[in-house]
């Protein structure tokens, strides 16, 4: 049995096989353990849900595999592997999965195999207590929306806080001297965002205890260090002048003047860092037929040694007033951590953001055993999936789980483990922390653990794409190599890009470049026009030769050029799927449902009306031409009037009576009102109505609030695309990370990189000046001239970029499994130029340096084009799920109010029916009212329409019985269950008497059960206390009613 190291790394370029490799890794762990729920003690982590599936699936379908009779060919292969490595035989391997299946269905839940933010969920819920956070907080992936919440809240309390007020009054002011817009949100915005993105965690620290005066001090104090050093550059300015003059030296002398002109500027205060600058004494040009050429050489040496503090001291004034652009918004920074605060405790949620900031501020430090025990697992194995994509700070926080694994040994003598596998070339995601640099320095000689042993493997073979692309790839990427200075970036794409192929050889790959055209503005928008074109030719050029159109991906950089194609190539016809097209508030019925919405909010807000008269034109109803529908509805200000006008279209609809309802409701009888059955089941309706139920469960919205949402994040929600369908697949490069198509074309293949929006720089500064160790710069090419740690760092910006940059360009190459198409743009300048920083230069540089390229040629291809890999027909394998059409409708639900109607024992049946009897009885006064009162019983609930009968039956037999035909004859005074106070405070409720114009009285009580002599001597009671009163009670009844009716006088 082969001993594995402790912490294996490794490097698997695209399409190396990564998977197959963890799974196989996992698979050996379980396979040899003593126990059969080895799988427990496992934690693989990986980037993406998608991947989380594959993974799980992948190990679950081998084991089970492995334990049925007749394994695949694959696995049967996996299986001899596995044998080999492990010394088990084929039967062992066997009967162990059949264990472990077993096992691991009925413990699924321990089968960790997660993303990273989700352990890290486990990991706060397991702590919430001792962070303070409520058991029940929900987490948020919408932290955009969160930002703009809290700073919205900030500018809202502008008129309140003094100090805040003047802040943003001055603020708006400077942009509007700058010629910016004056609205500052964006810019807090944009600075708020630093707090949320943890590559900034270290320097925000320093601004936690500043206070906004303490931020306005080091404003005013640094606007005036930068006046006093202006005044020292025209003092030296003015030194180097008479320095000249002093020694008689003429003007004219200097070579076209250059030299004294740039003195003025400094005198002048109009120094600009662009112009030429002298530093070497062959700088100064001199005139050849100078006469005090000498003289000047003379002194060159002070003039230089003068201009050089002059040249330092700019580089502080222009650093100064670069922090001074961003010292407002940075100022802001705390107000906007405690705002975002307020809003995640009010709405007891927890954005993702905060997730490893607050592992790291409060469990890191921790001791492993005791984070295990609260976690309820104890790790022995660990996986990192995608590791270049792993933040430092979510790497920090596995350290010290990791080390306590690798440390020690399990029951049986066995140490922990950690493979990581990861590609620093197909690191993307800087901007979420994400840093390649990360796994180089691992793969170099980094060790993080107590425990030495390491080993770093390379997957080297490409079992992905056929030998023409993994050639071109290959050779193309080594050429990139050359744009790096960055000696480890040059050394991966040197020696770490190139991958051995597999048996599939052939493939195609096809670099076309757009005609040339002059650049102008409308150019820009003919150049998409181009582009989409050129996309078309090229997919309908792939599906002639017989590939379908769910073999094809288009990748895009940016997501609006996605957006484009897809346009373009619905109006052609062509069947497309990207997230746009799936987009929910880009479906008809929800655009109608919203504007419904809106108009419910707000009965005069004509836009949405017209809206929805639009809809409703269109599809219910076809008496009226569309406009003439639109235009006579929105005549009709008065609701009420609107409402029967509808009707005449059978659109029966009360809008008051869905403001009353709750949200759901109300969207839910808009959907079955004016939606047919096929809309309602379509996917986008049924998402919305999730979407719907949600926010109405979640935070109780009404109407108005829901909107607000929708108009924030509606664009959020697409539906997940359907895999059987046959269609052209459009997504970004950053969205195909990990996935392969048959064939890839990317346009657009000219990303100018230049024009990118660059990060802020954090730079040091001197803390006794500024009174603060790091400030914020905006990053652009002036940062060079702020000395040199600046110069330092702008160099290591530019190449991370720079890395970031062909790192896409990487990813996206690498997905085409059998033909590439690029399609780019030469971009050439007027005199026949290669752009700079742009990615078509890369391209043409290729070809020339292949010895192909021709400037009359727009078109190069490499391999043969025809199809290779075997044609299946496609079949179309989505599903369709039937959608539940029932919707509750008030009218239909019945109340039982009665326990009669839920009670089966007879006697209890009969109790409570004489009861119900008793109590309709109340409301008969003579034997006209019988017909009313079980009309009003009806409507009180107390009987159903089933009961109607048998009660009337019931109550008539007691009006019309012969003992009792004084008790209910007419032009009597009648009391029913009337309270009558005695002396000792005590009271009788007889249930009824009837009182003659004589005085005298009739006296009924009713009772249910059999008939009791109690009761006679509790009517004896009462008619002492009528008399009391001065009437004369003449006839006493017992009235016993159950089945039957039965009267006891006496």
């Amino acid at each position: 049995m082969m001993q594995r190291h402790s912490f294996s790394i490794y490097d698997a370029s695209a399409g190396s096989g990564k998977t197959y490799a963890l799974v196989k890794e996992y698979l050996k762990i379980i396979l040899t353990s003593p126990k059969n729920d080895a799988y427990r003690n496992i934690l693989a982590i990986t980037f993406t849900n998608k991947a989380v599936h594959e993974m799980k699936s992948r190990i679950v379908g081998s084991l089970s595999d492995f334990a049925s009779d007749t394994p695949s060919p694959k696995s049967q292969d996996l299986m001899q592997d596995l044998s080999v490595d492990t010394s088990l035989s084929i039967i062992q391997i066997k009967t162990k999965a059949q264990q472990i299946i077993k096992h691991l269905i009925h413990n699924y839940a321990a089968f960790d195999i997660s993303t990273i933010d989700k352990f890290t969920h486990k990991v706060i819920r397991a702590f919430a207590h001792d962070l303070n956070l409520p058991m029940t907080f929900e987490v948020t992936l919408d932290t955009e929306n969160l930002l703009i919440e809290a700073v919205d809240a900030i500018i809202a309390q502008a008129g309140e806080d003094e100090i805040l007020t003047n802040l943003l009054v001055d603020f708006t002011m400077e942009k509007t001297d700058d010629d910016k817009s004056w609205d500052i949100s964006r810019e807090i915005l944009e600075t708020g965002k630093l707090v949320l993105n943890e590559n900034n965690r270290n320097e925000i620290t320093h601004f936690q205890d500043k206070s906004i005066t303490e931020f306005l001090e080091i404003k005013k104090k640094l606007a005036v260090v930068c006046e006093d050093l202006e005044k020292e550059t025209i003092v030296l300015g003015n030194e180097v002048a008479a320095l000249i003059e002093q020694n008689g030296i003429d003007v004219k002398s200097f070579s076209r003047g250059t030299f004294p002109n740039h003195i003025s500027s400094i005198q002048e205060g109009k120094f600009n860092p662009k112009n030429k600058m002298f530093h070497e004494a062959d700088d100064i040009a001199i005139n050849k037929t100078a006469q005090d050429r000498a003289l000047i050489e003379a002194i060159i040496p002070d003039l230089l040694a003068i201009l050089s503090k002059v040249y330092l001291l700019f580089e502080k004034i222009h650093f100064y007033k670069a922090f001074l652009k961003n010292i407002t918004p940075l100022s802001l920074l705390n107000t906007v951590s405690n705002e975002l605060a307020k809003i995640q405790q009010e709405q007891n949620i927890l954005s993702i953001t905060e997730f490893n900031a607050l592992i790291h501020r409060e469990i890191q430090n921790q001791p492993a055993p005791f984070i295990y025990e609260r976690l309820g697992e104890r790790y022995r194995h660990f996986f990192i999936d995608e590791f270049q994509d792993t933040s430092e700070m979510q790497w920090q926080n596995l350290i010290p789980l990791i080390d306590n694994a690798l440390s020690g040994q399990d029951e049986y003598g066995d140490k922990g483990t950690l493979m990581i596998v990861g590609d620093p070339k197909q690191s993307i995601y800087r901007w979420r922390g994400g840093k390649a640099e990360q796994f180089i320095e691992l793969s170099k000689d980094q060790n993080p653990f107590n425990n030495p042993d390491k080993k770093l493997t390379q997957l080297e073979y490409n079992y992905r794409s056929y030998s023409q692309i993994i050639e071109f790839n290959n050779s193309f990427f080594k050429l990139m190599a050359n744009e790096f200075q960055h000696p480890d970036y040059k050394d991966l794409y040197e020696n770490h890009s190139r991958q051995k192929v597999n048996s599939k050889t052939g493939g195609y790959v096809n670099i076309s470049f757009l005609p040339d055209t002059a650049e102008t503005e409308e150019e820009t928008t003919d150049k998409t026009q181009m582009y989409v074109e050129a996309t078309l030719e090229t997919i309908n050029k792939v599906v002639e030769k017989g590939f379908e159109y769910k073999d094809i991906v288009i990748l895009t950089r940016k997501r609006g050029q996605g957006i484009a194609v897809a346009n373009y190539l619905t109006e052609q016809g062509v069947p497309l799927l990207s997230s746009e097209t799936l987009m929910i508030q880009n479906a008809t019925e929800v655009r109608f449902i919203i504007h419904l919405l809106k108009y419910l909010k707000n009965s005069s807000d004509i836009d949405a009306k017209a809206h929805f008269l639009h809809y409703l034109a269109l599809h219910a109803q076809d008496e009226l031409p569309v406009h003439d529908f639109i235009a006579k509805g929105k005549e009709l200000v008065q609701e009420t009037e609107f409402e029967n006008w509808l009707l005449q279209f059978n659109l029966d609809l009360s809008f008051q009576n869905l403001r009353k309802k709750s949200l759901y409701e109300a969207v839910e009888i808009m959907v079955s009102r004016f939606l047919n059955p096929e809309l309602r089941a379509s996917s986008y309706v049924q998402y919305f109505l999730d979407i719907v139920l949600e926010r109405d469960i979640r935070n109780q919205a009404g109407v108005a609030d829901f909107l607000d949402f929708w108009d924030k994040s509606g664009e959020k929600f697409s539906i997940p695309s359907p895999e059987g369908t046959n269609a052209v697949r459009i997504m970004t490069i950053h969205k195909s990370k990990g996935l392969e198509f048959p064939v890839v074309i990317m346009p657009f293949a000219e990303e100018d990189y230049s024009r990118k929006p660059k990060d802020k720089l954090w730079l040091n500064a001197e803390e006794e000046t500024v009174g603060l160790p790091k400030v914020l710069i905006d990053n652009s090419s002036a940062v060079e001239g702020f000395g040199e740690d600046a110069l330092e760092l702008y160099i290591i910006k530019k190449q991370e970029e720079l890395l970031d940059n062909i790192n896409v360009l990487y990813v996206a190459l690498t997905r085409a499994e059998e033909q590439l198409y690029i399609i780019s743009s030469r971009n050439l300048s007027n005199k026949g130029e290669l752009p700079k920083n742009n990615m078509c230069a890369f391209f043409i540089n290729y070809l020339i340096a292949q010895g192909v390229y021709d400037a009359d040629k727009l078109e190069y291809e490499l391999g043969n084009a025809a199809k290779l890999s075997s044609t299946e027909k496609h079949k179309d394998e989505s599903k369709t799920i039937p959608v539940v059409n029932a919707i509750l409708d008030a009218k239909n639900i019945k109340i039982a109010q009665r326990e009669s109607l839920m009670w089966g024992t007879h006697q209890q049946e009969a109790i409570e029916y004489g009861n119900l009897i008793h109590e309709i009885l109340s409301f008969v006064k003579t034997k006209n009212d019988v017909d009313l009162a079980i009309t009003k019983a009806l409507e009180n609930g107390l009987i159903t329409i089933a009961q109607k009968q048998l009660v009337h039956q019931t109550i008539v037999e007691i009006v019309e019985h012969t003992a009792l035909k004084n008790h209910f004859a007419e032009g009597n005074r009648v009391m029913n269950e009337q309270t009558i106070i005695q002396k000792e405070a005590r009271t009788i409720k007889p249930d009824r008497m009837v009182i003659t114009p004589d005085n005298t009285v009739f006296l009924l009580d009713y009772k249910t059960g059999a008939p009791n002599p109690k009761y006679e001597l509790q009517l004896t009671n009462y008619q002492y206390a009528i008399e009391d009163m001065g009437y004369k009670v003449v006839e006493k009844a017992l009235i016993y009613i159950g089945k039957e009716v039965v009267v006891v006088q006496f």
